[in-house]
Protein backbone atom coordinates (compact mmCIF):
# COMPACT_ATOMS: atom_id res chain seq x y z
CA UNK A 1 0.00 0.00 0.00
CA UNK A 2 1.28 3.53 -0.83
CA UNK A 3 -0.13 6.80 0.53
CA UNK A 4 0.68 9.43 -2.30
CA UNK A 5 -1.70 12.50 -1.40
CA UNK A 6 -3.27 14.17 1.46
CA UNK A 7 -6.76 12.61 0.10
CA UNK A 8 -5.54 8.83 0.35
CA UNK A 9 -4.08 9.64 3.73
CA UNK A 10 -7.48 10.52 5.34
CA UNK A 11 -8.93 7.88 3.28
CA UNK A 12 -6.06 5.62 5.13
CA UNK A 13 -7.09 7.24 8.64
CA UNK A 14 -10.76 6.59 7.92
CA UNK A 15 -10.11 2.83 7.28
CA UNK A 16 -7.77 2.71 10.33
CA UNK A 17 -10.79 4.17 12.44
CA UNK A 18 -13.26 1.90 11.01
CA UNK A 19 -10.62 -1.12 11.84
CA UNK A 20 -10.74 0.17 15.58
CA UNK A 21 -8.20 -0.81 18.03
CA UNK A 22 -5.27 -3.08 16.43
CA UNK A 23 -7.14 -6.68 15.38
CA UNK A 24 -5.82 -9.52 16.66
CA UNK A 25 -4.02 -11.62 13.94
CA UNK A 26 -5.75 -12.55 10.99
CA UNK A 27 -6.45 -10.44 7.14
CA UNK A 28 -7.71 -7.00 9.25
CA UNK A 29 -4.32 -7.11 11.35
CA UNK A 30 -2.20 -7.52 7.88
CA UNK A 31 -4.24 -4.48 6.67
CA UNK A 32 -3.64 -2.63 10.08
CA UNK A 33 0.16 -2.91 9.67
CA UNK A 34 -0.10 -2.08 5.87
CA UNK A 35 -1.91 1.32 6.76
CA UNK A 36 -0.17 2.15 9.48
CA UNK A 37 3.67 1.65 7.94
CA UNK A 38 1.95 3.39 4.59
CA UNK A 39 1.06 6.20 6.92
CA UNK A 40 4.62 6.60 8.49
CA UNK A 41 6.22 6.49 5.12
CA UNK A 42 3.82 9.42 4.17
CA UNK A 43 4.37 11.49 6.87
CA UNK A 44 7.87 11.52 6.78
CA UNK A 45 8.37 11.97 3.21
CA UNK A 46 6.02 15.34 4.19
CA UNK A 47 7.45 16.37 7.14
CA UNK A 48 8.97 19.81 7.17
CA UNK A 49 12.18 18.72 9.18
CA UNK A 50 13.27 16.12 6.78
CA UNK A 51 12.25 18.49 3.40
CA UNK A 52 14.87 18.32 0.34
CA UNK A 53 16.54 21.84 0.96
CA UNK A 54 19.63 24.02 0.94
CA UNK A 55 19.69 23.39 4.39
CA UNK A 56 18.79 27.11 5.20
Amino acid sequence: MTIETSEDYDAALARLAALGDTPADGPAHDEFLAISAAMVAYETRNHPALAQGDGT
